[in-house]
């Protein structure tokens, strides 16, 4: 009788390389995956796009210099129409002193002197009585100090402007400010006067703006 030859799926078998079975060491799992991998040594290298140049450079260097300039040009300066022309003196000044609180007494409308440092002088006293320049020190006489500027004005001042867009006092804050003197002879009903030394860069409020410096 004739020997039955190897069946189809045996032949199949035999072709095929034998996967990796649980028990095949681990040498012959390592050999199994070279064999098994592509092989990539032969692929071109990846090429990255160039990075940024000069032009881009200075782009961003132009964009950011433009960006500087419109904040600096956001700053209020606290200019209107009634902090230029009235008093006969013009300053922006830090607030560097003031009480806690002001005094609270009643129906006495008075004017309570607190001590700036002068950054800027806008306008200079025309009788060059008082000549000023940043980093003096001033006093100033605000009217009725715990309002805001814009409620301050009444008939004991009469009918000429008095005021401003200030609304509160705040230590270390810049004001611009219409001034004018002398403080005793223009505070309505009095001065409150604290500062020492006394007598010296003493002046009357008669409009106050806030500024952002």
């Amino acid at each position: 009788m004739a020997e039955a030859g190897p069946s189809p799926s045996s032949a199949a078998d035999e072709a095929s390389p034998a996967a990796p079975s649980d028990t095949t060491p681990a040498s012959a799992l390592t050999s199994y995956s070279l064999a098994t991998e592509p092989d990539t040594s032969s692929l071109p290298a990846r090429e990255w796009p160039p990075g940024p140049g000069p032009a881009r450079a200075f782009c961003v260097i132009g964009v950011l210099v433009l960006c500087v300039g419109l904040l600096a040009n956001r700053v209020e300066t606290g200019e209107d129409d009634m902090v230029t022309k009235l008093g006969r003196i013009e300053a922006t000044a830090r607030l560097i002193e003031r009480p806690e609180q002001f005094p609270e007494l009643g129906a006495y409308r008075y004017t309570y002197v607190v001590k700036y440092q002068v950054l800027q002088v806008h306008r200079q006293d025309p009788q060059g009585k008082y000549k000023l320049k940043p980093g003096d020190e001033i006093f100033v006489g605000h009217y009725k100090p715990w309002l805001p500027r814009s409620e301050i004005k009444d008939s004991d001042w009469g009918n000429d402007p008095l005021g401003g867009k200030l609304t509160r006092f705040v230590t270390g804050e810049a004001h611009r400010m219409a001034l004018d003197y002398e403080l005793q002879d223009l505070a309505p009903s009095g001065a409150l006067d604290y500062c020492f030394p006394q007598g010296v860069n003493r002046f009357f409020a008669i409009w106050v703006n806030p500024t952002s410096y």
